[in-house]
């Protein structure tokens, strides 16, 4: 088996896995999109806007209410090829990009389409009204979220390995109690709310969690983990009922919360914030597993996924009991 397929089963990652299946999914992504234009080169690792492009014509996304929600166009070249040579100009690890999107036509087109699913979200389930949302100063969040960056990278190397691997943009989400979000279409794409870059211990839960969504959709890419994956079942993240691989999808952010925070908890001068969110985090994955015991139905690779999974959450309990 090779590097790549050991790591669509595994909760935690290494690097050379990381990299061994962001570039299996970068090929196909590509692939999608069509042949590259001329002089472009492959890219290391994807802006969120190819793969927008390249998922539109499956999945029809447009940005609520306009007319994109019709029949898909196809994707613009010239900016196909900018999105794809932007990686060469900056180096292999292009920097992390900020937007505060204001929900007008200067808005990039994929940007526009995320924010207006999670704005319709967002009034859907906790009634929020149109003040609530706007533009926002990131200055002081940003600064916050940073900070939480290099924490990371002194903690856990290889969880922030990834993160710069698989996160192009941050979008910056002013929405009532909004927190945080990853949308598949959108992949690359982190939408943060203000509470979430409220102290570095929050960005930095906010990192573990949203790359944590993203690694899974990656591994997904590869791996198929339960057979009953539209089967309802209610989990500690969401009171509401929700598919298994939901719920699998919370049990894999919650168990990497978890571990990354009580990494951080064991430095002298940590705060306590970390613990905090760290046993909050475990109590959590406690819960989110023993719902999906009774119910998800594994295939042979979920099986050893779960299993992993069951590992870790025994060691964050042993070494830090409720």
């Amino acid at each position: 088996m090779g590097t790549g397929q050991d790591e669509a089963v595994r909760v935690g990652m290494t690097p050379d896995g990381t990299a061994a299946l962001v570039r299996s999914y970068h090929r196909e992504v590509v692939r999608r999109l069509g042949p590259l234009p001329d002089g472009a080169p492959a890219p290391a690792c994807l802006h969120p806007g190819l793969v927008w492009a390249a998922d539109r014509p499956a999945t029809g996304a447009g940005t609520p209410g306009d007319p994109a929600d019709g029949p898909a166009a196809a994707p613009d070249p010239a900016r196909i090829a900018g999105l794809l040579r932007e990686p060469a100009t900056t180096g292999l690890m292009p920097p992390l990009r900020h937007l505060t999107p204001d929900g007008t036509a200067a808005d990039p087109d994929w940007c526009r389409w995320g924010t207006g699913q999670l704005r319709a979200d967002i009034r859907r389930t906790g009634g929020t009204g149109d003040a609530d949302f706007g533009t926002l100063d990131p200055t002081e969040g940003i600064a916050t979220l940073e900070a939480a960056r290099t924490t990371l990278r002194r903690v856990w190397p290889e969880a922030a390995l990834e993160t710069d691997l698989l996160v192009r943009v941050i979008v910056h989400v002013r929405g009532g109690a909004f927190r945080s979000a990853t949308l598949r279409p959108t992949f690359g794409a982190v939408y943060l709310g203000t509470s979430s870059v409220a102290s570095p211990a929050a960005a930095f839960e906010a990192l573990l969690h949203e790359t944590g969504h993203h690694a899974l959709y990656l591994r997904n890419v590869f791996e198929r983990y339960v057979t009953n994956g539209d089967v309802l079942v209610s989990h500690l993240l969401r009171p509401d009922p929700r598919p298994v691989t939901g719920a699998v999808h919370a049990a894999h952010v919650l168990a990497r919360m978890a571990h990354g925070l009580a990494r951080w908890a064991a430095e002298p001068g940590a705060p306590p914030e970390a613990a905090e969110r760290r046993d909050d985090a475990l109590r959590r994955l406690r819960g989110t597993i023993a719902a999906l015991e009774p119910v998800a139905e594994w295939t042979d690779g979920g099986r050893r996924y779960f299993d992993d999974l069951l590992r870790w959450e025994k060691e964050l309990t042993a070494a830090h009991p409720l």
